[in-house]
C-alpha cells in the first residue's frame, strides 16, 4: 500500500469516527431533553418501555454499523459527502433500502424515546427525521444520479427509499 492509500484510509476512518461521535452526541442531547421534560408527556406502557425501547435502539445501532461498514468496505467511502463512496453500494442493507443508516438512526432515537417513556422524544424524533428524509431524498436523487447515472436509476426503481420490502429476495 502506498502513502496515498494509507492517508486516504486514515481520513476515512477519522470521518467514520466523527460520524459515530455525532450520533452519540445526538443521543446524549435527546436523553438530556427527555430529562428536562420530566414527567411532562410521559407515555408509560409498563415493561414494554424497557423491552421495546432498548431492542429498537440496539437494532438501530446494528443497522447503522452494518451500513457504515458496507459503505467503507464495498463502496470504498464513508457516509460523509466529502469522502463519498467511489462505487454505488447496493449490497448488504442497501439491497433492502436506499437509506439504512437513516432508518437505523430513526430506530435508535425513537427507541430512546420509548425507553424513557417520553412521547415528546418520540414526536421530536419523528419530526426531525421527517424533515431530514425530505432533504436526503432531494439531495440523494440529484447527487447519485449525477455520479452513477443509469446504474443508480435502476437501483432507485428496484429499492425502496426507506421502508424495506421484506419479500424482496437476492437474485
Amino acid at each position: 500500500m502506498d502513502k496515498t492509500q494509507v492517508t486516504e484510509r486514515k481520513i476515512k476512518r477519522k470521518v467514520i469516527g466523527l460520524f459515530f461521535f455525532g450520533l452519540l452526541l445526538m443521543a446524549v442531547v435527546e436523553v438530556w431533553i427527555g430529562w428536562i421534560c420530566g414527567d411532562w408527556g410521559r407515555l408509560k406502557i409498563g415493561w414494554l418501555n424497557y423491552l421495546l425501547g432498548p431492542a429498537l435502539s440496539a437494532g438501530g445501532i446494528a443497522l447503522v454499523i452494518w451500513s457504515v461498514l458496507t459503505q467503507y468496505w464495498v463502496g470504498d467511502g464513508t457516509p460523509a459527502p466529502m469522502v463519498a463512496t467511489k462505487k454505488l453500494v447496493i449490497q448488504g442493507p442497501y439491497f433492502y433500502t436506499r437509506n439504512p443508516m437513516t432508518l437505523g438512526a430513526l430506530f435508535v432515537y425513537t427507541g430512546i424515546g420509548i425507553w424513557m417513556s417520553s412521547f415528546v422524544l418520540i414526536v421530536l424524533s419523528m419530526t426531525v427525521f421527517s424533515s431530514l428524509l425530505l432533504l436526503i431524498y432531494i439531495h440523494e436523487t440529484r447527487e447519485l444520479t449525477k455520479r452513477f447515472g443509469e446504474e443508480y436509476q435502476v437501483y432507485r426503481k428496484r429499492t425502496p427509499f426507506l421502508v424495506p420490502k421484506i419479500s424482496q429476495k437476492h437474485n
